[in-house]
């Protein structure tokens, strides 16, 4: 007999939760024959500036709802919902074929639909995104990586792509800043002579999150707003080392930098 299950109540940020969402789906329809009922959402984190409708506009940009919904016929009260100990490990376990299952291609056709890129074309562009502390969420882990890693990676990808030969790399900065990490610090670090690199700090969420999604390259942070907006591309992905595993045709940034001055 088919049971239904859900992603447990959360009340923290947009990357987070719809992390969640997406691994519940990869293990129930991978791992079993319950059918999976989109979460009743009450709020997400990092609405800055109180809208109303922050969070139902954070539930339509993911376009899952209505590919989920609770049958009428069928109470809440029979729902169940995994424990992430259980989900997280075994898609992380299997990340690499999950990411190339149907059950993936069923998502990002969910999610891609009615969506465009953000970016002009002519260009090839990376989404860098650099966690730091803010006003609800000051965990230490993953704000702490210092701009030299970002740094690092990009000259990495200045160096090393072909097709920035055919199409100029564009590469886009997505943070917030902070009493230490100020605006200028940030012109400062980013600043070069080319003039590739635009700034776009202190954004609403769903501009970030549909410039790293819609990014040629993704350069994370230890972070799940960007390891989310990972599962999601279909462009080629530096993965920043932290406690979500990575795919294995992502690449490493801390590898690719290993054993040299990130700068």
């Amino acid at each position: 007999m088919t049971e239904y299950y859900t992603s447990p109540p959360r009340i923290d940020g947009f990357g987070a939760q719809f992390q969640q969402i997406i691994m519940d789906i990869l293990y129930i329809y991978n791992n079993t024959n319950n059918t999976y009922l989109f979460p009743n959402i009450t709020s997400f984190e990092h609405n800055y500036t109180k809208e109303p409708d922050f969070t139902e506009k954070l539930i339509r940009y993911m376009n899952l709802r209505e590919h989920f919904p609770i049958p009428a016929n069928i109470s809440p009260n029979v729902v169940k919902h995994y424990s992430r100990s259980i989900t997280y490990k075994s898609v992380e376990e299997n990340l690499t074929r999950l990411l190339k299952s149907q059950t993936m291609k069923d998502i990002k056709a969910m999610f891609y639909a009615n969506k465009t890129t953000p970016f002009d074309t002519k260009y090839y562009n990376v989404a860098v995104q650099i966690r730091r502390y803010n006003s609800v969420d000051t965990r230490v882990e993953g704000a702490t990586t210092p701009h030299e890693y970002y740094i690092g990676l990009m000259n990495h990808i200045r160096a090393t792509y072909p097709d920035a030969k055919t199409r100029p790399l564009r590469f886009h900065i997505y943070s917030q800043t902070t009493a230490t990490d100020t605006e200028a610090v940030f012109r400062e670090k980013y600043s070069t002579g080319n003039n590739d690199t635009e700034l776009h700090l202190n954004g609403d969420v769903l501009p970030a999150f549909n410039g790293m999604v819609f990014a040629d390259i993704l350069i994370c942070s230890g972070s799940s707003f960007s390891y989310c907006a990972a599962l999601l591309s279909n462009g080629v992905i530096f993965y920043k080392r932290f406690w979500h595993r990575p795919a294995d045709f992502w690449v490493v940034g801390d590898n690719i930098l290993s054993g040299r001055k990130w700068a």
